[in-house]
């Protein structure tokens, strides 16, 4: 027979243990509480940006006419020591689509690369419906609000409402019907709209890895084509890029996973050409298009080669969670830069002193020889007229990544205005590009 005394004492002593597991059950859920919460508020601060909604694009009341007299910020991303980085600034909403002179150019030129090379230059995978969709919404509403002098809503509605909009382009005249059900695929009224190429990249969920999973880029300059990258990984994206293992990769994919909608970024990087082609530059053909490529360039003036300035952003979108990576070539004549304290130094330094594989990668060593007499003929024009001494310096400009004259000469009609007397505001190179449209994959 049991004693009660001991059943008392064992009920005693299981309600003591049960109140004490209560008390360190309680401890625990406490202690994790507080463990997420201190892990939500670092990821809330390793976050890129804040919560706050961005703001909408200030208007810029230029007319169609205008547009064929206005310049684009002037890009002159040139640095030294020369070092494979990220290099990415906030960027001002007012500048993720811009507006310039080479317009029209520009959209005439999507519209016959993707005519006749299609899927190599514009493509998309089913899973970015979503993405694509909203990126022609956000164009839409962009440009509308930016530029509302050249873009007039014809028919006012939400896209997500199921309306939708009727846009007239006043630079082209095309009328673009995007009610609801679409004709045509949401890239194809981007590629109408934004001289700008378009890249779309969304994280897979399963292994955790970004891919490219849309894509409207007439402008690779020749580097790749859309068809060799979608559905890709970024690691194979920018297999050919280098150092982007060593020094890229981390940056890329940290920002990536953190940045926030309201948090673009912009950044610029460059080449040299002897041509002002959008699809595939000279200096990046083939021999088996171009077998004379050299003699081709060797009987270029050093006078007639220009930088080709590749003015890329980066945004979040809010509702697919898409990244969006914008890409605007803008070509500058070396001539026009000729009186910019240091350019012509620094250029010749980078072709010929930059680390190895950016000279391989850019292809410096195909051209470099042949404008290099040019380059110091510049260079000792700029020490003659006082612009520099010869023991000037050699460093990244204070106005990185534009001109120095950038932030003191802009007006609302006419944009920016280089003061350079080897600058003609009136030149327009698209008549000059067509012609130069000669080659079988040009």
């Amino acid at each position: 027979m049991i004693d009660p005394g001991y059943v008392i004492l064992f009920l005693g002593l299981s309600i003591s243990l049960l109140l004490s597991r209560k008390h360190v059950v309680s401890l625990i859920s406490s202690f994790r509480s507080k463990t997420a919460a201190v892990d939500e508020e670092k990821a809330r601060r390793n976050s890129y940006g804040s919560d706050e909604p961005l703001k909408p694009p200030t208007p810029l009341m230029i007319t169609p006419e205008q547009v064929s007299n206005f310049d684009d910020r002037p890009w002159r991303p040139f640095r030294w020591p020369y070092h494979q980085t990220m290099s990415i600034f906030k960027l001002d909403m007012n500048h993720w689509l811009d507006m310039d002179k080479y317009y029209v150019h520009y959209i005439e030129e999507k519209k016959r690369i993707i005519q006749k090379y299609g899927k190599e230059n514009i493509d998309w995978l089913p899973d970015s419906e979503d993405a694509t969709f909203e990126l022609m919404q956000t164009v839409v509403d962009h440009l509308i609000v930016r530029y509302p002098l050249l873009f007039t809503v014809l028919k006012d509605g939400d896209f997500y409402e199921g309306k939708g909009k009727i846009i007239k382009n006043e630079i082209t005249k095309e009328i673009l019907d995007m009610t609801l059900p679409l004709k045509e695929h949401p890239l194809m009224y981007v590629t109408k709209l934004a001289k700008e190429d378009f890249y779309i990249v969304k994280k897979n969920p399963v292994d955790d890895l970004h891919y490219l999973v849309a894509a409207a880029v007439p402008f690779p300059g020749g580097s790749f084509g859309v068809d060799h990258k979608i559905g890709k990984t970024l690691d194979v994206i920018h297999s050919d890029v280098p150092y982007y293992k060593e020094k890229l990769k981390k940056s890329m994919e940290r920002w990536f996973d953190r940045m926030k909608p309201n948090d673009p970024v912009e950044r610029a990087s460059w080449y040299i050409s002897w041509d002002h082609k959008l699809k595939v530059n000279n200096v990046y053909q083939l021999p088996k298009y171009v077998p004379n490529l050299v003699a081709d360039l060797e009987s270029t003036d050093p006078r007639e080669f220009n930088v080709r300035v590749e003015r890329q952003t980066l945004r979040r979108l809010p509702r697919s969670n898409a990244i969006i990576f914008t890409n605007h070539p803008i070509f500058y004549s070396i001539e026009e830069m000729k009186d910019e304290p240091l350019v012509p130094s620094l250029i010749k330094k980078i072709i010929y002193e930059g680390p190895k594989d950016i000279i391989k990668y850019k292809n410096f060593e195909v051209f470099r020889d042949h404008i290099a007499s040019y380059l110091d003929g510049l260079i000792k024009r700029q020490i003659d007229k006082g612009i520099i001494k010869e023991d000037t310096p050699l460093k990244t400009l204070p106005s990185y990544p534009f001109a120095h004259w950038a932030k003191t000469d802009f007006d609302f009609v006419n944009g920016w205005n280089n003061p350079s007397p080897a600058y003609d505001k009136s030149a327009n190179y698209s008549e000059k590009a067509k012609k130069e449209l000669v080659h079988q994959n040009d």
